[in-house]
């Protein structure tokens, strides 16, 4: 089913605004520029009235900050400035860090990524969900695209009939006409529609979450979230537990050379139906997790494995979605390699 526009972003060359005249027109949100570059002084002269104005007419809101950063320092001075310009308001999406400046082409995609996650990753230190927004031209050569894809909200602006990448929100057009507004607006349409609800994620408590694997004879201690992996170098692992705080969640993992068992939902060390996923005299090579939603929330369960013998841990998947990447492939829905024992895992929830 095709989805329509219901987000436009503005900056202070948008101004006399009919935010009530937007929102009757069937916009739901507007994502405001916060400001650019290292330096607070860099606020975007109208991002106070556009704010407040939006908040008033009842639109969700959002932000970005455009870059200038030419290191990865740099990155981090700008997401501090950003936090220094919004204290004290609240966000319904992700804060977006804009990175399209031609200025920063020469530093390459490695160490423009880099910059990236060190923006986002300071933000969600801070308790900001975060993305990162950028044309399909700097996704496709500039900037890692499944690395940021698989850890952040993705913005894609590509002025065409439809978006080549896959992406949360997809940047439509430049020159939308919209009542309420006398000029040309760049519009949006928005495919995650639980993006809507990041309000939620930044002023109640995040759910917590712990795991514990079964290996070499034994249950290991339990992890919480990303603060360990689960599991020991090349200690094959056969069973998993998980449990939330919040919500609901069922998980399975799959026999080495065998089939998926059945979901548990349980966490009980004790209980070998349903209180963890797996049987102890045997080892897995994949697993699968589905977090399920508790009072509107959007989480995702979060999660990725090592493979025996191996320093890094695989590409982390969410739930059990398999969405497409940049050059056509699918995210597999599941943790692993079918043929692969496993010796560690790490979950969280995004």
């Amino acid at each position: 089913m095709s989805k329509s526009v219901t987000v436009v972003d503005i900056s202070e060359w948008q101004q006399n605004i009919n935010f009530a005249q937007l929102k009757s027109s069937g916009i739901k949100a507007v994502i405001i520029r916060a400001g650019y570059g290292r330096e607070t002084s860099q606020k975007d002269s109208m991002f106070e009235s556009h704010y407040r104005n939006a908040k008033s007419a009842g639109l969700k809101v959002g932000a970005y900050w455009y870059s200038y950063a030419d290191s990865i320092n740099d990155a981090e001075k700008e997401a501090k400035a950003f936090m220094a310009v919004v204290k004290g308001k609240s966000f319904d999406f992700p804060v977006y860090y804009d990175l399209e400046d031609s200025s920063q082409i020469g530093l390459g995609k490695s160490t423009l990524t880099a910059i990236a996650e060190r923006f986002c990753d300071t933000l969600k230190r801070n308790n900001y969900k975060a993305g990162v927004y950028a044309n399909l031209n700097w996704f496709n050569n500039y900037l890692n695209y499944n690395r940021l894809k698989g850890k952040y909200s993705v913005w894609l602006a590509q002025y065409n009939d439809r978006a080549e990448l896959d992406c949360d929100i997809w940047q439509n057009s430049s020159s939308g006409r919209i009542n309420g507004y006398s000029g040309r607006l760049d519009t949006n349409i928005v495919y995650d529609e639980s993006l809507y609800n990041c309000a939620d994620k930044n002023t109640s408590e995040k759910p917590s979450l712990i795991y514990r694997v079964f290996a070499d004879r034994k249950w290991y201690s339990e992890v919480k979230g990303l603060s360990n992996i689960a599991g020991r170098k090349k200690q094959a692992i056969s069973a998993v537990a998980v449990k939330v705080s919040k919500g609901n969640i069922k998980y399975r993992v799959h026999l080495l050379n065998g089939d998926w068992l059945p979901w548990v939902t349980g966490y009980n060390i004790s209980d070998s139906k349903n209180g963890y996923a797996g049987v102890k005299e045997k080892v897995i090579d994949a697993i699968q997790i589905e977090y399920i939603n508790d009072d509107g929330d959007s989480y995702k369960a979060t999660y990725r494995v090592r493979l025996q013998g191996e320093s890094k841990c695989l590409p982390y998947q969410h739930n059990t979605e398999t969405c497409l990447t940049a050059d056509g492939k699918k995210q597999d829905g599941y943790a692993g390699i079918f043929g692969f024992k496993i010796d560690g895992i790490q979950i969280t929830l995004t």
